[in-house]
């Protein structure tokens, strides 16, 4: 605190000084009482002058400096008082203290830090897709100073640009040491992506295990596609974002769409000994994308009776009148009026969940659609039948099994590599359920011979997802192919041998890099729900072929003593059936597997979909709208990459496009009080 001499009312009267020892601020004229509120800080004293003279100067209170006092005013004694009193005087505090609680309970004062703040802004506008000159809106501005904090400054567009950059810069630094201390493999997955400002962009996603086995996925690069969309072009932008990172000896995987221009672009990754793992896993095709081509030939078979329901719900949402009237006759049905939204051709999925929303209503929506087409004279022929609705539901309910594989394989938290063969397996057995019906025989006949197209050969990674599950082993994975290929005539048992033969080979692989690491025992792993297809492995156990199949591993290998423990242990397919951690069992046993628990979470880390990379371009559409369609190429990816991973550190990418994709087509009551749901008047 200030002393108890320290004058705060000013200098005394004419011919004092202001610490009262006589001394004027000009031997030359006239003494004048000192009112500015920066004496208080400052003495006036006699000193040699630099000409030799002598003559007053302003010294201060607090530090040996001093300073002219008979020109220039005092705006040179303002600003050292600014800085120098703060440094050797607590002022009091006035205001009501502040206070902030922590993460683990402890309480501080709280105190505003102007450049914090600016962090804090610049955080949120990438999490949450906001406009660079969101801080400099004046609205905005006033809502914080009248809610919540009055010393928050204004934020302009430019200053919040420097802020993401640096953020950027920081956060890519640390995910750079990141993956250099990894210990495990990265897996990639990639797409393309064109924007409406007539720039595309090549999104990279990297795949990882962290320190507690835990799965996560970081965009490394949203880069923009100058040129065409080759091989040459591909390759040089992905290895662009590797080099980045320094990660190009760490690539175990890279998972891409079926465009004829990603399958070429392997080769060059090939030719540049990127591939890890002598290249068995390197290049993987997107099983959803399978999935969608598979369900687009079926749909070709069925479209014309899917086209009469899509031209009905079209018709009756097309005019303002046209619904409200609909909606009185749902009402008068006992239904809650509602929206239907049409399907998108190139998406599948949105004709399944059109068709799906549609069902509970196809009484009402045909008779109030056929009614009207009586009425303006229409033919009979462009009526909705029963027959219509029969092949809608009996199709919906076929394309559930297609629909529940492509969410389980878009996901991100969870091994999806596990995963892939009990979904063609779920898969395979509603293709022979269907195949003779009378009204989707065709369709079904056509998807598998799409399906067969691409999985009559199983992918090697599919089927080490499932074998290196301690509950289905190679003895399981044997009878999983043996049941989908009697489903769809086809022979898996050359495949199985191959499949064999490549486990050892790769597991010599990781034996002579990881052969001699030891670790110690982890804490038992928790449990989690097993696929629908387990029942079919819950059969097999009554099986005698099953202890057979597994006593001839041995025999066909020379090596791999600790691989062919782990096979030799007979499967259970009751055992561990809920809440099963794969990655977590693998890190809990690798003590006694050290090798192959190495192998195992590599494979487990794999990506079957490019479902991720292609969620940045739902934020990618938020962020280059029409209205921002002019921000550089370098800006969002900025962008894009500090969104991703910020909810990357939230564990929120999970959240994934088809979610609001849902929503779209099922949240159309126009009794729910949402303003978007609202019937236009």
């Amino acid at each position: 605190m200030l002393n108890d001499d320290f004058d705060l009312s000013g200098p005394a009267e004419t011919g004092a000084g202001p610490s009262g020892s006589g001394a004027t601020p000009t031997s030359r004229t006239k003494s004048k009482r000192l009112t500015s509120d920066v004496w208080q800080c400052f003495d006036v004293v006699e000193m040699t002058l630099p000409d030799g003279t002598v003559g007053p100067r302003a010294k201060c209170k607090f530090c040996p400096k001093n300073y002219t006092t008979t020109k220039g005013g005092t705006g040179h004694l303002r600003r050292h008082m600014q800085k120098c009193m703060p440094k050797h005087v607590q002022v009091p505090n006035t205001t009501q203290t502040q206070l902030q609680r922590h993460p683990d309970g402890s309480v501080t004062t709280w105190h505003y830090d102007a450049a914090h703040a600016r962090e804090c802004l610049a955080r949120y506008i990438a999490q949450t897709d906001q406009p660079i000159n969101f801080g400099d809106c004046v609205f905005f501005q006033e809502f914080i100073t009248s809610a919540f904090c009055p010393q928050m400054q204004i934020v302009s567009r430019t200053t919040t640009r420097n802020d993401l950059i640096k953020m950027f810069k920081t956060q890519r630094d640390d995910l750079t040491a990141e993956l250099q201390h990894l210990t495990v493999s990265i897996a990639l997955t990639s797409d393309i992506w064109n924007a409406c400002s007539k720039q595309d962009y090549l999104c990279v996603t990297g795949h990882y295990l962290d320190s507690e086995c835990r799965i996560q996925k970081k965009i490394l690069g949203f880069r923009p596609m100058d040129f065409a969309h080759t091989a040459d072009n591909i390759f040089a932008v992905i290895l662009s974002v590797l080099e980045t990172y320094d990660i190009t000896h760490r690539i175990l995987s890279i998972t891409l769409d079926n465009a004829s221009a990603n399958t070429k672009s392997i080769a060059l990754f090939t030719e540049r000994n990127i591939p890890q793992a002598g290249g068995y896993f390197f290049h993987q095709r997107c099983a959803c994308h399978i999935i969608n081509l598979v369900v687009q030939s079926g749909l070709k078979k069925v479209s014309n009776r899917i086209e009469r329901i899509r031209d009905a719900i079209s018709w009756i949402g097309s005019s303002n009148p046209r619904f409200q009237e609909f909606g009185r006759h749902c009402t008068l049905n006992g239904l809650r009026p509602r929206r239907f939204q049409t399907d998108m051709p190139v998406r599948w999925n949105s004709t399944y969940l059109m068709l799906k929303n549609c069902l509970e209503y196809d009484t009402t929506i045909s008779g109030f659609y056929n009614m009207k087409l009586a009425e303006s004279g229409c033919p009979p022929a462009q009526s909705l039948t029963p027959d219509d609705w029969y092949v809608a539901k009996i199709f919906v309910e076929f394309l559930q099994v297609f629909y529940n594989a492509t969410v389980t394989l878009s996901g991100v938290y969870y091994p999806t590599s596990s995963q892939a063969i009990h979904q063609i397996v779920e898969m395979s057995d509603m293709l022979n359920t269907y195949r003779e019906d009378d009204l989707l025989g065709d369709a079904v006949v056509a998807m598998e011979t799409k399906f067969k197209k691409y999985w009559s050969e199983m992918p090697f990674l599919y089927a080490l997802g499932v074998i290196v599950d301690p509950r289905i082993k190679l003895a399981g994975l044997e009878y999983l192919l043996e049941f989908t290929g009697n489903k769809l005539s086809i022979d898996y048992s050359e495949q199985i041998t191959d499949i064999r033969n490549k486990l050892f080979e790769v597991f010599s692989i990781y034996e002579r890099r990881f052969g001699g690491i030891h670790t110690e025992p982890s804490p038992e792993p928790d449990r989690q729900p097993l696929p629908t297809s387990w029942s079919i492995l819950k059969r097999r156990k009554k099986d005698k072929s099953a202890s057979s199949s597994s006593s001839t591993t041995r025999s066909a290998a020379s090596s791999g003593a600790e691989l062919n423990r782990f096979l030799e242990a007979q499967f259970d397919a009751d055992e561990n059936t809920e809440n099963f951690d794969l990655l977590l069992w693998w890190k809990t046993y690798s003590y006694r597997y050290p090798v192959l628990s190495h192998l195992a979470r590599d494979i487990l880390v794999i990506p079957v979909s490019t479902v991720s990379s292609e969620q940045a371009f739902s934020t990618s559409g938020r962020i280059i709208e029409p209205r921002r369609n002019c921000l550089t190429p370098e800006m969002v990816e900025v962008l894009i990459c500090i969104r991703d991973w910020e909810h990357a550190r939230k564990r929120m990418q999970n959240e994934t496009v088809d979610e609001q994709f849902i929503q779209n087509f099922s949240n159309l009551y126009v009794d729910e009080g949402s303003a978007s749901n609202q019937v236009q008047n």
